[in-house]
């Protein structure tokens, strides 16, 4: 009996398998390096994109004033809301406060009057008999109950301030606090400065 050949088409496989997987392997090398900086870069341009940025701030004048528009009094009309509506039209009712805060560091303004309109435009409460001082930075707030809906969902405040010299804007707003179908719901609404048009 004679012995059997070794097979040579085994042996170049043999051969070749090892060069081959350390080519793949050597490639694959690279190409992993390659995509690792790739990320990494992308990292780094996402981060430059979300690092903090200090907020532009208005310049302070060299008497210590900012630029800012100031004024010696205004009539500002404040959008109220003693309820909305969901569900096909169901009433939620909603508990709003009157804010007004003097903006103001240095000095006091003058809130003259304070007026809550209903839906109509009729005057439901007059809130002030006299007037009343904010001081600088001060803050001075009027509520309307949840239970009370004399306002409807058209109500309004009409705010009359005034200054004895020209002072910064105060922040007149309300705010809408309520739930419905046991969730909350809150909302601001910000005041507006009434110009009358010149004809």
């Amino acid at each position: 009996m004679s012995a059997a050949k070794p097979d040579s088409r085994a042996d170049k496989t043999n051969t070749k398998n090892p060069l081959l997987l350390t080519t793949i392997s050597a490639l694959s090398l690279v190409l992993l390096l390659l995509l690792m900086a790739y990320i990494s870069q992308s990292f780094e341009t996402l981060e430059d994109k979300l690092r903090f940025q200090p907020p532009n701030v208005n310049k302070i004048n060299d008497d210590g004033s900012f630029d800012i528009e100031v004024t010696e009094g205004r009539t500002v009309y404040v959008p109220v809301y003693s309820h909305i509506y969901s569900a096909g039209g169901q009433p939620n009712l909603l508990e709003a406060t009157l804010s007004i805060r003097n903006s103001d560091p240095d000095r006091s303004i003058l809130i003259q009057s304070v007026r809550y309109y209903d839906s109509k435009g009729q005057l439901v409460e007059d809130y002030l008999k006299s007037s009343v001082d904010l001081g600088p930075l001060e803050t001075t707030s009027f509520l309307i109950k949840k239970r009370d809906v004399r306002g409807g969902s058209g109500a309004n405040f009409i705010v009359v301030w005034n200054a004895v010299e020209p002072v910064y804007e105060p922040i007149i707003e309300a705010v809408m606090i309520g739930t419905t179908d046991k969730h909350g719901v809150s909302f601001v609404s910000p005041g507006r400065a009434l110009i009358q048009r010149q004809e």
